[in-house]
């Protein structure tokens, strides 16, 4: 009965472990190819143009609500890329550039649909507080813009959630 029993561990054992041996084998110059197909390589290198970089989004208007103490900003955005993508929230924590002062935040004001390769309005939202109204009218009076720094940026782009690791920096103007 024992042999009986070994005899059949045996067999499962070479069951398994000959397909994944001439596997290992046949991969053996590329392991990679064995978790990833070559297929998906090439269609992942169809639906991406690599071949161009990223343009920053373009800045195309803002309007100013001192009630609600927000600025909405709109930038334009062409889709580099042959696949849709969803910008499901952007949110970063805004500071004054010279002298790293925490004014307020930055949000997505609703989410985008980018189609590929076509261009899309994004809207963000900066809210600041009543010490960054204090701060421009100490600090920065008499200025016409201010230099902001946006840190702790995070991107939703379909699912896909991104930290910036860099402060974006930008001039914003100054309402007087």
């Amino acid at each position: 009965m024992q042999i009986l029993g070994l005899i059949l561990v045996l067999i499962n054992v070479g069951a398994i472990a000959a397909p994944v041996t001439v596997v290992a084998v046949v991969y053996s110059d590329n392991p990679v190819e064995m978790v990833i197909p070559p297929q998906v390589e090439q269609m992942v290198s169809s639906t991406l143009n690599t071949g161009e970089s990223v343009e920053p989004p373009q800045y195309v208007s803002s309007t100013f609500d001192p009630s609600t103490r927000t600025i909405t900003a709109s930038f334009s955005f062409t889709n580099p890329f042959n696949l849709d993508l969803r910008i499901k929230s952007v949110s970063a924590d805004v500071k004054c550039a010279a002298h790293d002062f925490t004014l307020g935040n930055a949000s997505l004001s609703n989410p985008v649909q980018l189609d590929a390769r076509a261009t899309a309005v994004i809207n963000i939202i900066f809210t600041w507080t009543q010490e960054a109204e204090d701060h421009f009218e100490t600090m920065h009076s008499g200025e016409t813009s201010v230099d902001i720094k946006m840190v702790n940026l995070g991107i939703d782009v379909s699912g896909i959630t991104v930290q910036a690791p860099e402060s974006i920096d930008l001039t914003v103007p100054l309402v007087q």
